[in-house]
């Protein structure tokens, strides 16, 4: 039986794979800044990365599960037929588009400036990975199916290990790319064992190619590649506006956003990957209600702490990740202006991925990708203005970024929000803005002007400690708890 119980329970355990995944990625992090910094060069292999990742994001990973999720609960002992069908029909489909895109991209070389065609080169040896990212996304819709969260979550850490491997056996930006087409084959092999598992050797040789079911698919999927679609174009033109704004501006939004990311990451997509499932079950609306308001409760009290935690630490945190090597102290100041846009885009971005696995649930596609493409229209607007009227550089983008996922939210979030939650949002908040105006004395009383990485740890460590003490303190006093029992309703204070 789903509960606020069990989606929690699912949540911890796509937490913990997460974790270890993220923990790796943030390994990933510290040997490109301390191997490249903020060089031209690797701000061009950001700018191809994030081009290449752009189909990754349409036809993989959140587009994919959720017009696959509904469809393989409904079928239930069908569902590994449907899983082959889905397989097989979208290894041909991604084939097909990586032979495209390849031959476009050599035909585009010949029509972009000379300081953008190491930008198409490196992209293009990325665009093969596509074929193993997408169908590990198609894997991890499975697996959460089947209640198995760990193994999806923490995949990434394969991909990871190959992109540090490919850092310091030789720092050449060429091989790196090279090197992550292998890194995604990888992830996706983690993976793959599950739905081979689902029927005998012999089904899996008797596909039914585009079949009636995955005909089914191609609906959502295609309002889902819609809307993904506008938003991903939209994060390719954040690095080329970056770029434009400054060379080495992609490379500040990169090591930012990887830190904005870690909660998310760790919390967000934890949470609405273990709603849509559950949600999708749900037949009773007033069940679907109770399990989205302990979702958005959960996920809002998450993202405020780390918000505040972020304007606090902000500084002190990128320097001890990034500031080593041929990471220079104006690109830790830099990085962190960028981060702390990024950073209050975090409350918005769960609302925008809880409530989306609201309206997956119900199989209405159509809002969120309406959604997406006015909040892509407003940062693209926003973009062009702070770029080229106001010249205000990449921490621009950022805030754009920002100001589009509230955005978003807003949207999705007609007739959701009650009095109070708006009340509990409030206590938080302010448990919060407390707990950081507190940080912020103490630190102008205790200044760390040492960059030995031993005391950066123990004084971030301290602060981080004396944060979350003064957030419990308020806590108590507001009587702030959310305790799930098995089988209880949410209980909050």
């Amino acid at each position: 039986m789903d509960t606020a119980h069990s989606v929690l329970k699912s949540a911890k355990s796509f937490f913990a794979g997460t974790l270890l995944s993220r923990f790796s990625g943030l390994f990933r992090e510290i040997a490109l800044a301390v191997s490249f910094g903020t060089s031209p060069e690797i701000a061009a292999f950001m700018v191809s990365y994030r081009l290449a990742n752009l189909f990754r994001r349409l036809l993989g990973e959140g587009n994919l599960q959720a017009g696959f999720v509904p469809h393989f609960a409904a079928l239930e002992k069908e569902g590994g037929h449907f899983f082959r069908d889905v397989a097989y029909s979208m290894a041909i489909i991604l084939l097909a588009v990586v032979v495209l895109l390849e031959g476009g991209l050599w035909g585009l070389r010949a029509f972009v400036p000379s300081d953008w065609v190491s930008v198409i080169d490196l992209t293009m040896w990325m665009v093969p990975g596509l074929f193993f990212i997408c169908l590990f996304g198609l894997n991890s819709s499975l697996l959460q199916c089947r209640k198995k969260y760990f193994i999806p979550a923490v995949a990434p850490v394969a991909f990871n290990f190959i992109w540090i491997a490919a850092v310091l056996i030789y720092p050449d930006v060429t091989f790196l790319a090279i090197a992550i087409t292998l890194a995604f084959a990888g992830q996706w092999l983690i993976t793959a064992f599950e739905g081979a598992r689902l029927l005998s050797f012999k089904e899996w040789l008797q596909p039914k190619l585009f079949s009636d079911d995955f005909r089914k698919l191609l609906k959502p999927l295609f309002l889902g590649i819609v809307g993904v679609g506008a938003v991903q174009f939209n994060s390719a033109l954040d690095t080329i506006f970056a770029r434009i704004a400054d060379l080495r501006g992609p490379t500040y939004l990169w090591y930012a956003i990887r830190i904005q990311q870690l909660p998310i990451a760790l919390f967000g997509i934890a949470l609405s990957g273990a709603l849509l499932p559950p949600l999708s079950r749900a037949q009773n609306p007033a069940k679907r209600k109770e399990l989205l308001n302990s979702g958005l409760e959960q996920g809002t009290m998450l993202m405020l702490i780390c918000t505040f935690g972020i304007l606090a630490f902000g500084t002190a945190g990128v320097d001890l990740i990034y500031g080593h090597g041929a990471f220079t102290r104006a690109d830790v100041l830099e990085t962190t202006q960028c981060l702390w846009a990024y950073g209050l885009g975090l409350v918005p971005t769960i609302w925008v991925l809880i409530l989306a696995a609201k309206f997956y649930a119900e199989k209405n596609y159509r809002m969120p990708t309406l959604a997406s493409l006015i909040s892509v229209f407003v940062n693209v607007a926003l973009n062009a203005i702070f770029v080229f009227i106001f010249d205000m550089g990449a921490v621009s983008i950022a805030m754009a970024t920002t100001a589009s996922a509230l955005i978003n939210a807003l949207i999705l979030s007609r007739g959701v929000f009650t009095k109070a939650y708006w009340i509990f949002f409030g206590k938080v908040s302010f448990s919060c803005s407390a707990a950081s105006i507190a940080v912020f004395c103490l630190q102008n009383l205790w200044r760390l002007t040492s960059r030995n990485i031993l005391f950066q740890i123990s004084h971030l460590g301290l602060l981080g400690a004396f944060f979350l003490a003064v957030i419990a303190i308020f806590f108590y006093i507001f009587k702030l708890k959310i305790i799930y029992r098995k089988g209880s309703e949410p209980e909050m204070g």
